[in-house]
């Protein structure tokens, strides 16, 4: 069938289907199943059908995404707050949400192709979480104090994020037997835990970056 065809049918479709989509997503579930079942070309919606697919996959890197935000501000918070009480809580909520991102990608293994481009939107949203928490644990008195904490706090934060992703979740996602481990923390956070609360989590070493250039 040419594209021009499919193009045709689809139009013909949408302009019949088009208002129980948005009055009855229910019954237009049902009815678009229906028509597939039957291989009913003419039925079909397929506009909404495709976004509906799409939505199926980004609703699970979607939720992937916001769980590694909440790990790198859980992270940042850990490693520039300063009441071990905080500390602790943080870190017991990066173990959670490591299970939750290894739940979604254990089942949709699929998105691990996407990891850079999700991680990078992690790393925005999660460092704008952990500006806007870490002023207001100071407790500003008003409103222009309150504006002093956050430009001070965005220039404190690393621009670029400082963790690699075995670091953020925990383990190595290309490994298909690896699980997240309570004990794998970047080396800055791994110190702020034991200074805070005296756990003696290993810090990890790493050897130094090789030298870039020809040899002399």
């Amino acid at each position: 069938m040419s594209a021009t065809s499919i193009g045709k049918l689809a139009s013909k479709a949408s302009g019949r289907t088009r208002g129980l989509y948005l009055d009855d997503a229910w019954a237009w579930s049902r009815s678009q199943a229906d028509a597939l079942r039957r291989r009913d070309i003419d039925a079909i919606d397929w506009e909404n059908v495709i976004e509906e697919i799409e939505d199926v996959g980004n609703r699970h890197s979607d939720a992937w995404a916001s769980h590694c935000r909440n790990v790198i501000s859980n992270l940042l918070k850990i490693e520039h707050s300063g009441a071990a009480e905080a500390v602790d809580h943080c870190r017991k909520e990066i173990v959670a949400w490591r299970r939750e991102m290894y739940g979604k990608l254990y089942e949709n293994p699929g998105m691990k192709s996407s990891l850079t481009e999700l991680l990078d939107r992690a790393w925005r949203l999660g460092r704008g979480d952990a500006v806007q928490a870490l002023a207001e644990q100071a407790g500003p008195e008003d409103w222009v104090a309150g504006k002093r904490g956050l430009r001070g706090w965005q220039g404190r934060l690393p621009l670029e994020c400082p963790y690699s992703l075995e670091e953020i979740v925990g383990y190595d996602p290309v490994d298909k037997r690896a699980e997240p481990e309570p004990d794998v923390w970047p080396a800055s956070v791994a110190r702020r835990l034991n200074e805070k609360l005296g756990r003696g989590y290993p810090v990890p070493h790493r050897a130094p970056e090789p030298e870039s250039g020809r040899s002399r």
